[in-house]
């Protein structure tokens, strides 16, 4: 079966100072997978090579077993990319920037997914103000919508839940797991656990390796 998406001995270097290197890492189709490790291991540094956002300086990327590099457009829907700070145009508001990413993607039919999540998610009632109104925790939540909305087949996050209370926390595993179900794959970076999402793998970056941690039996 080819992977969703597949890392073969990704490396990168801040000049002549590795950050990892020899990196590889497999995710099918359904599979969620956590990504751990202690703060400044390279964490985001990787999700940011996985999506193409940074080029790494060895190895190579591939999506559904095709080379990806960030120079090949990808077609929509195909993989998706929280960061770990969203960020957003100044002047359009929440339901305009739905508007706009489904506009863009040719997904216009999903409209309805999308008010789905906003409520799902605590932001019924919110789409008519900016997001920079919104305080850190609203603005991951309308960054997942964006994302989730397109039911794209590779998502990746970073440190989602960490401005979200209890119950956003719960409610934004459970879209994730939906998400999985549905077939995507799905690969977080996480320092604590997840409430309600169960990975199916779990994998540390540290010193420079990453490492299987656990494997679901």
């Amino acid at each position: 079966m080819t992977a969703a998406l597949e890392a073969r001995g990704l490396g990168f270097s801040y000049g002549d100072e590795p950050v990892w290197e020899d990196v590889s890492l497999s995710l099918e189709a359904g599979q969620v997978a956590f990504l751990v490790g202690p703060n400044g291991a390279g964490k985001s540094t990787l999700l940011r090579c996985l999506a193409g956002w940074l080029a790494p300086s060895a190895g190579a990327v591939l999506l559904d077993g095709n080379p990806f590099g960030g120079r090949r457009r990808l077609a929509p829907r195909e993989l998706v990319y929280v960061p770990d700070v969203p960020a957003f145009y100044d002047d359009l508001t929440a339901a305009e920037h739905i508007s706009f990413v489904l506009a863009a993607n040719d997904a216009r039919d999903l409209g309805p997914r999308a008010e789905e999540l906003m409520g799902s998610l605590g932001l019924a009632g919110h789409e008519q103000a900016l997001p920079s109104s919104y305080s850190r925790g609203m603005r991951e939540k309308l960054a997942c919508v964006l994302a989730l909305m397109l039911s794209p087949r590779v998502v990746l996050l970073d440190e989602p839940h960490g401005p979200l209370d209890p119950e956003a926390a719960r409610a934004l595993s459970g879209e994730l797991s939906c998400a999985a179900r549905a077939g995507a794959a799905i690969l977080l970076s996480c320092h604590h656990d997840v409430p309600a999402l169960e990975p199916d793998l779990v994998v540390r970056l540290e010193g420079g390796r990453l490492a299987r941690e656990g494997v679901r039996a």
